[in-house]
């Protein structure tokens, strides 16, 4: 039993699947032949047991009524007189009959009088009559009519397999017939459409859709063919817009292009220009230091040729002692003068020397830290004597990379003009502290630190970005932090980052590894940087 109700539970699954796995003409026919087959299953046995019911009625019901009314109107002689041959002559031509299987007179008196039957005729399939036979109003016997229906169920079985193979031979015609139709009518028609659909989904929209006849199909073929030459329509405007936006897009590259051609060409130049500026002040910074120097040198040597002329002169009077003793001490006194005067010049003129060299060239070596900043402290140092600014460095001793010292000055160049510029006020003397920290075993933290106005929060995240200034049309092209951004990240391969409260002051973090990245080509940059 649970077998049997597991089998029962899964059935509907099973015809549920196989359902959905019928094609569309498969599930029509079948719909089609059932709907023949079961009304036929369904009211065939009610119609052929009325017509077992009405030819057992008609030829074995009758005619035994008709044989036992004609036995009953002759048997009331026989019976009377006891004349059992007279009896026996009327049943057996009864008996003639095939379909009757028996008859019994019987005697009111006497008992049996006449019995006839047939052997081996079963008793399931018989009907019976019996009448009473009367003579002058009196009963006087009685007689039994059996009758067998097997020949007519037989004569009906036969009947109804004729018919079902008649119905057999109809659904077969009639599911051909059906075949023929939906193939013909509906499947090519569909397979036709289907193959036009996926040409249609492959983007093949040339060719049209045509409809093989004029009905719903054809106008479903009409429809899809509609939809084609939408599409069609709509595929050649959307290239032709693509090719409209794809020449577009060309033509802003290209204006892109040039454009960022220019401003490479534009900063190059402010580059190039404000290196030169920057040079040039250096420049005149160091020929103003030098003029002390030579100044004195100039008036030693005048003072050392005006007492070598005195004391030639007094060599022909005779020189004493004393006079001697003084000329050698003047000269020891000149010449010391002079030397410290020389040493002085030649100190500036090596540290202007490495400077612009390292400006200049942007060549990559080996260079102390401390000896770097305090060498650009000190060229810088002399633009700002005029100022009440201070430039402090606090920066440790032994600290070595191998980077790019020509690039690492100008970032420190930059961002202190940037604070004399923008962080101090007319009249303000302000400070500015370069130092440096190792804070890693291959790297260096710099801090370049102020004590101005600081940077307003709306202004922080913008200040590295290009152009962008707050002093446009006063001096500033808003790429100085801009191009300290990129010498920092890309050149020295660090970061830096900007740390400012308003009216406290601002300070640019660095952190720079010792080694410096080999896979860039510095280009300098001498730009002064706007603070936002």
């Amino acid at each position: 039993m649970p077998m049997v109700d597991m089998l029962n539970a899964e059935s509907p699954p099973r015809l549920r699947a196989w359902g959905r796995a019928l094609s569309l003409k498969r599930s029509i026919v079948v719909g089609i032949a059932l709907g023949i087959l079961l009304p036929a299953l369904i009211v065939g046995p009610f119609l052929a047991r009325e017509i077992y019911v009405r030819e057992i009625q008609a030829r074995s019901q009758t005619l035994l009524h008709q044989y036992a009314s004609m036995l009953e109107q002759t048997m009331p002689n026989p019976i009377w007189y006891v004349d059992a041959p007279a009896a026996q002559a009327f049943v057996n031509s009864v008996m003639l009959n095939p379909d009757v299987v028996r008859i019994l007179v019987e005697d009111a008196s006497l008992g049996h009088l006449v019995l006839a039957e047939k052997p081996n005729v079963p008793k399931d399939s018989r009907i019976q009559e019996m009448r009473t036979v009367v003579r002058n109003g009196l009963p006087i016997g009685r007689i039994t009519v059996d009758m067998t229906t097997a020949q007519v169920e037989q004569q009906f079985f036969y009947t109804l397999v004729r018919v079902a193979a008649a119905l057999l031979v109809q659904l077969v015609v009639s599911c051909l017939l059906l075949f023929w139709l939906f193939e013909g009518r509906l499947m090519r028609p569909l397979r036709q459409l289907h193959r036009d659909a996926d040409r249609l989904a492959g983007g093949e929209l040339a060719s049209p859709v045509l409809a093989v006849r004029d009905d719903e199909i054809g106008a479903l073929a009409h429809g899809m063919d509609h939809m084609r030459s939408q599409l069609f329509a709509f595929q050649s405007e959307l290239e032709q817009r693509v090719q409209e936006r794809t020449q577009a897009l060309e033509t802003a590259n290209q204006e892109l292009l040039q454009a960022m051609a220019t401003l490479k060409n534009a900063q190059d130049e402010i580059q190039r220009t404000d290196r030169l500026a920057a040079l040039g002040a250096l420049v005149a910074g160091v020929a103003h230091e030098l003029n002390t120097p030579i100044g004195v040198c100039v008036t030693v040597a005048s003072t050392l040729r005006e007492t070598s002329d005195s004391f030639e002169a007094s060599l022909a009077q005779g020189v004493t002692r004393g006079a001697l003793s003084t000329y050698v001490s003047h000269n020891q006194q000149g010449t010391e003068i002079l030397m410290r005067s020389l040493a002085q010049a030649a100190e500036l003129i090596g540290g202007f020397k490495q400077v612009a060299v390292d400006r200049t060239s942007a060549q990559r070596r080996v260079f102390d830290l401390h000896a770097m900043v305090v060498e650009t402290a000190m060229t810088i140092g002399i633009s700002l004597k005029h100022s009440n600014h201070q430039l402090l460095t606090d920066v440790p001793t032994g600290i070595h990379m191998d980077s790019y010292p020509g690039p690492l000055g100008q970032v420190f160049s930059n961002l202190i003009a940037n604070a004399v510029l923008h962080a101090f006020g007319p009249g303000v003397a302000g400070r500015v502290t370069v130092s440096a920290r190792s804070c890693a075993p291959q790297a260096v933290e710099l801090r370049v630190q102020d004590n101005g106005c600081g940077i307003t929060p709306a202004n922080l995240n913008r200040i590295f970005d290009p152009f962008f200034t707050t002093r446009l049309g006063q001096g500033g092209s808003g790429l100085g932090l801009n191009i300290v951004y990129n010498l920092v990240t890309v050149v020295l391969g660090g970061s830096i980052r900007v740390e400012s409260t308003v009216n406290q002051g601002t300070t640019f973090v660095m952190v720079l590894p010792l080694t410096a990245p080999n896979s860039v080509t510095p280009e300098p940059a001498c730009e002064h940087p706007d603070r936002a």
